[in-house]
């Protein structure tokens, strides 16, 4: 019998991931890629971030400090207002947004996208946002 322990599968499975071109650089992570497909299969908020703090900086913009074992810490990053541009679920309340909804992302600094770029905060959610457009 050819057996082949778990860590042998999980170092396979890695290389795998490298050898397909997805080992680069990427806007999701593999983590994030993970949580979505399992939400779409359990109709389920996937694993949420932690958000220790939400502060409204302008009409527009929310401070927000948020963390992510597998995806890192982010202390006072600046969110906008805007509209989902998909469907997804909110990294505060878990509750799904559908596209076209109000919510907050993450501002992008300098062209280049953070780890929890496509993370949504409800705009509802957020006090002194609900009646306010982006």
């Amino acid at each position: 019998m050819n057996r082949i322990d778990r860590w042998s599968q999980i170092v396979g499975g890695l290389r795998a991931v490298v050898s397909n071109g997805l080992g680069g650089r990427r806007r999701r992570s593999l983590a994030y890629d993970a949580r979505e497909r399992d939400a779409d299969v359990c109709g389920v908020a996937p694993y949420r971030p932690f958000i220790s703090s939400v502060e409204r900086r302008s009409t527009s913009t929310i401070v927000v400090s948020w963390s992510d074992a597998t995806r890192g810490r982010y202390l006072d990053q600046v969110w906008r207002a805007g509209y989902a541009r998909a469907a997804g679920f909110c990294g505060l309340t878990g509750v799904p947004v559908r596209r076209g909804d109000v919510v907050f992302r993450p501002l992008l600094r300098g062209g280049v996208a953070p780890v929890n770029a496509f993370d949504m905060i409800l705009a509802e959610h957020v006090p002194g946002a609900a009646a306010q457009q982006p």
